[in-house]
């Protein structure tokens, strides 16, 4: 692809470019600084690897203004250079389109209702009642279970099983192996015996929410469990019955959410942080790995530890932690020094 396109369409999603080199010059894809060649894009978003922007052998590279000067490939000045590395990306690699239709191997229930542009891969199922909309692609093997609702221009990965009920709005990505509305860990205990108790409520997705492979999220108690527009979500993530992600928000692999917790908006969450049962997490708050999450965060911020406090209060303690050692042989000799010195 001549690069002229390229720029041209990062102009098409808003984003200013400033060109120094040869705009005629011919891309075929993305690669690092480290592995780059003459006919590929890297970028700059970390200025800690500048010296490989300086050693880069990439035909083109994206940069903010003030590293223009540091390589002699062609430059695209972006001011987020990561954003536009994702934008490029997309252009050089879309999506592959499946084909619409039925194949001969799925089922579909006569009772559904399906788009005209909807593809139904092999062994793939439909069940009762329910409507799926334009573009959306149901990958080989997924359950789409009775009375779901399903919006525009969804990709229900192989595999994938949503259960009855559930409703999943437009642009949502679930990948394979994922199970959406699932039964919640409901069980009432009574003279040593667990009682299952029925989970009456739905899973209900916004829309632009990206789930990755093998997450579960479970279908709500009584009212629903609800994911907000704009959710992204890693591999591995469980969601228990009646958790409430707010709008934006971005949950990384292995984290897990017990009943009834309500995440704010933009939060995010790094990889294997846990959070207990009916808490409130406010908006804006971030969470760093393996962080417990124990009780109610109402204010915006960033969090860590176990249980999880304020990030910077943890770091403290983090390093007098290590000197406890230290400081106890201190404090047992400062015990005899004093000891000494009342005897005398």
């Amino acid at each position: 692809m001549q690069l002229t396109n390229v720029i041209d369409h990062l102009h098409q999603v808003g984003i200013e470019t400033e060109l120094f080199g040869d705009a005629s010059l011919e891309v075929s894809q993305i690669a690092s600084l480290q592995t780059a060649q003459a006919s590929n894009i890297s970028f700059l978003s970390d200025k800690r690897r500048v010296n490989e922007l300086k050693e880069t052998q990439a035909g083109v590279v994206l940069v903010k203004p003030e590293h223009k000067d540091t390589s002699d490939a062609v430059k695209i000045i972006v001011s987020d250079p990561y954003y536009a590395y994702a934008v490029v990306a997309q252009l050089l690699n879309p999506v592959f389109k499946e084909p619409h239709g039925i194949a001969p191997s799925a089922s579909v229930d006569a009772s559904s209702e399906l788009a005209d542009s909807v593809s139904v891969l092999a062994h793939a199922s439909v069940d009762q009642n329910s409507k799926i909309g334009e573009n959306t692609v149901v990958m080989a093997g997924a359950r789409i279970g009775r009375n779901v609702q399903i919006g525009r221009n969804v990709q229900i990965g192989p595999n994938v099983v949503v259960m009855h009920d559930c409703v999943i709005g437009d642009d949502v990505t679930i990948e394979a192996g994922s199970v959406i509305g699932g039964d919640g860990f409901g069980w009432a205990n009574h003279k040593g015996q667990w009682i299952k108790v029925p989970q009456i409520g739905r899973v209900v997705i916004g829309n632009r929410v990206s789930i990755g492979n093998n997450c579960t999220i479970d279908r709500g108690a009584i009212e629903d469990t609800i994911i907000e527009d704009g959710c992204i979500i890693d591999n591995l993530v469980h969601i228990a019955h009646n958790v409430v992600l707010g709008e934006g928000s971005a949950i990384a692999g292995q984290v897990g959410f017990a009943g009834s917790t309500t995440l704010g908006k933009h939060c995010t969450v790094a990889g294997q942080a846990g959070f207990a049962g009916h808490l409130e997490v406010g908006d804006q708050v971030h969470i760093l790995a393996k962080a417990g999450v124990t009780h109610s965060l109402p204010k915006a911020g960033v969090y860590a530890g176990f249980p999880a406090i304020n990030a910077s209060d943890w770091q403290k303690n983090s390093v007098r932690s290590r000197n406890l050692d230290k400081m106890a042989k201190q404090i047992k000799s400062l015990e005899k020094a004093i000891y000494s010195e009342t005897q005398n």
